[in-house]
């Protein structure tokens, strides 16, 4: 393997409404477990996959910095390593030291102050600021990466230039298909719809309570069809394997979490997870792939 895809956390103090770890933002209880990635557990990756020229710790359910080591964890990699985050976690000397190690970090900044908490909810704009500042301070390299909605798209240029003024190395702009619907509050009423630029899709009519039992049964109760299918995986190509935060691997974060039928195993049993890989066969689990546009300039 020569790419580490690393998921730290299934922790996060956000509560984005198209993230797979809950209903549009409401919490279902009991779905995914919670906890962080132990160093012990990543060196035995590190150590079975010697060879490693990119490591890159982003995950599936949290956010990087919610392990209270990922300084430690990051410092750890003796390759080229980047980081995606939503910037509103972690002390400056934590901020010092992954800047320091060189990591690439991808700030998921969707919007400006009146905007970005629409779908980067219960985050403080000025806490994103303050750690900004200390990464880019600190001399790290920082990437803006803007997801465009119907509310944000009129401020994409100005962002851009904020981007610039901060000292990004890029921005990067996305569009996710994924990425709208409604918005939940905590209690799971509909507080507000997250829709596309192109004005493609409208407010409509959501039932709460039914989705609310659709997503229990789904994550609970899944059962994976028998046909398999002919692939070309993507990960397989570029020699990329996921390990999630309870140490085991996988081909990719999204069969990273616990639903029966997806290939994951023990770090000590890659080799049969290899063995199935390499057939090219898979069973239509995994979620999806992202398609996105995006443009960037040269700081």
């Amino acid at each position: 393997m020569k790419q580490l895809h690393v998921e730290a956390s299934t922790y996060c103090n956000a509560r984005c409404p198209l993230c797979p770890r809950s209903l549009y933002g409401y919490k279902v209880e009991g779905v995914y477990p919670e906890m962080h990635l132990t160093k012990d557990k990543l060196q035995v990756a590190l150590d079975k996959f010697p060879e490693l020229e990119y490591v890159y710790f982003n995950g599936h359910l949290g956010d990087p910095m919610m392990n209270p080591n990922i300084a430690d964890l990051v410092e750890m990699t003796k390759c080229n390593t980047d980081m995606t985050t939503n910037g509103s976690l972690g002390t400056q000397k934590s901020w010092e030291r992954i800047a320091k190690h060189n990591v690439g970090v991808r700030f998921s900044i969707d919007g400006l102050e009146d905007t970005n908490h629409l779908y980067r909810q219960d985050l403080q704009w000025s806490k994103i600021m303050e750690r900004v500042k200390w990464f880019i301070g600190a001399g790290g390299r920082a990437i803006w990466k803007y997801i465009t909605f119907k509310h944000n798209i009129h401020q994409v240029e100005q962002a851009e230039e904020l981007s610039k003024q901060m000292g990004f190395k890029e921005f990067i702009i996305e569009n996710h298909g994924r990425n709208y619907g409604p918005a939940l509050d905590r209690q799971g009423n509909i507080s507000h719809w997250l829709l596309p630029a192109d004005g493609s899709m409208e407010p409509g009519n959501y039932d709460v309570p039914a989705g609310i039992k659709r997503y229990k049964e789904t994550h609970q109760n899944f059962t994976p069809e028998d046909k398999v299918y002919d692939i070309q995986c993507e990960h397989l190509l570029m020699e990329d394997v996921y390990i999630n935060a309870k140490g085991e691997i996988t081909p990719c974060c999204y069969h990273g979490y616990d639903m029966p039928g997806r290939p994951v195993v023990k770090l000590e049993d890659h080799d049969k997870l290899m063995a199935t890989w390499k057939t090219k066969k898979c069973n239509p689990v995994c979620a999806m792939t992202c398609g996105q546009e995006w443009r960037t300039y040269e700081a």
